[in-house]
């Protein structure tokens, strides 16, 4: 190529870059700070966002007061009634200082045909699990054992509702022997409350008349009673 002719070309590129710059003038700063060793700044544009967090509001539910649920006796008995591993639920947990106020036993009938539909045997005293009887009259027959130390031997008890503790009758034996006591609470949770002393053990059989324990089952299974 002809010097000439490089010559015009060249001034034709000097004339386009002439041109470029004068459109573009920040590519001339640019030239310049990259001449510096400095980059030209970059100008960036960030949105504004705010960050919305929602906090669920929450309310613990309560925890519900502790209930006494019953345990029905049943005529697919002798139904065993055990102590509580809770007594601190009850709403009496103590018996009183006198429960000679209850009476004496009760009169057993004779000759009567019944039937132990429940019980509950043991050495120690405590709160038994809450219960509630089905038949409209019904008997505790209480028998206190000691061979060995007669003489201190002691047994308390008292049956109470289970909704507020009130006592309906209670027992006190002094030295082993028998009570008996006729109670006529029925559908109701109860609980029995027994106190122990030096004794060998102690049974106490819940019965009633074979006539209301059969309606009883006759009335579950939904055929007439007898």
């Amino acid at each position: 190529m002809e010097t000439g002719d490089i010559l015009t070309v060249a001034g034709g590129l000097f004339i386009v870059l002439i041109i470029a710059l004068v459109a573009n003038p920040q590519y001339l700063s640019g030239l310049q700070a990259s001449f510096r060793g400095t980059p030209a700044p970059v100008q960036m544009t960030l949105p504004s966002t705010t960050a919305i967090i929602s906090l669920p509001t929450t309310t613990a539910a309560p925890t519900p007061a502790a209930t006494l649920t019953p345990s029905p006796l049943t005529p697919t008995s002798p139904y065993r009634i055990y102590y509580t591993d809770k007594p601190f639920m009850y709403p009496v947990v103590r018996l009183p200082d006198q429960l000679d106020m209850f009476g004496e036993s009760d009169i057993r009938r004779s000759g009567q045909d019944i039937v132990t539909f429940a019980y509950i045997a043991d050495t120690r005293g405590g709160l038994t699990r809450v219960f509630s009887v089905p038949y409209p009259v019904w008997t505790m027959d209480i028998r206190v054992i000691d061979n060995t130390t007669p003489n201190i031997a002691g047994f308390r008890m008292a049956l109470c509702y289970a909704a507020n503790g009130t006592i309906i009758d209670g027992v006190e034996l002094i030295h082993p022997g028998t009570a008996y006591k006729k109670v006529q609470t029925s559908n109701t949770p109860l609980y029995l409350i027994i106190s122990t002393t030096e004794i060998e053990g102690y049974r106490i059989d819940l019965q009633t008349s074979r006539r209301y324990y059969e309606q009883s089952g006759a009335q579950e299974s939904g055929t007439p009673g007898l």
